[in-house]
């Protein structure tokens, strides 16, 4: 009899956890490890002080920098084709596809001044952004990123940049979604 009760309990108890558990969430379990990370303003765009205090600090250490970010519009000269992007009124226009989890390509070249890369996330239901720093690696400045999206969506990230070398990858694959960025 005791045993009966004691399994009696344990299938209760058992129950109402499972059920606890059931009803704690309305979202399916997502396996892809994803992170929380800082929100950039929508704008995209710095105070011009801190722009050009940010340009000269970094000038002066040695590193390339970029001036802040901007609008996709704007009256400056059209820059000339560079491998890996195509040259549109307000600069250099570059599109990076996401697709089997990984970046369709692991190097990209643009021309120094305004940079407009375009993430096609191709990878339906899977999330992927494009994070972008100065140097070869995430220890130098964060420069921006795109919101980390999934699939399929297009989204973009606009920079002033000046010659140099920047490291990207996506912040949810970090292993196998990586590359760089050369502006010359």
């Amino acid at each position: 009899m005791r045993r009966t009760q004691y399994i009696t309990a344990a299938l209760l108890l058992a129950g109402l956890v499972l059920g606890a558990v059931a009803c704690s969430s309305t979202e399916p379990a997502d396996p892809t490890p994803t992170t929380k990370f800082k929100i950039t303003p929508a704008s995209g765009t710095q105070p011009a002080a801190t722009t050009a205090a940010t340009a000269a600090a970094t000038k002066a250490a040695g590193t390339p920098a970029a001036t802040g970010t901007v609008a996709a519009t704007g009256t400056a000269a059209a820059a000339s084709p560079a491998a890996g992007g195509t040259p549109s009124g307000a600069g250099t226009s570059l599109t990076i596809t996401a697709t089997n989890i990984l970046f369709d390509k692991s190097t990209l070249t643009a021309a120094p001044g305004p940079v407009k890369i375009t993430l096609d996330n191709k990878d339906g239901g899977i999330p992927h952004n494009f994070h972008l720093y100065a140097g070869k690696d995430t220890s130098g400045k964060d420069l921006g990123m795109t919101p980390i999206t999934p699939g399929p969506s297009k989204d973009d990230l606009n920079v002033t940049l000046e010659a140099g070398t920047y490291y990207f990858q996506c912040d949810v694959h970090v292993t196998t979604m990586a590359g760089t960025l050369t502006v010359q």
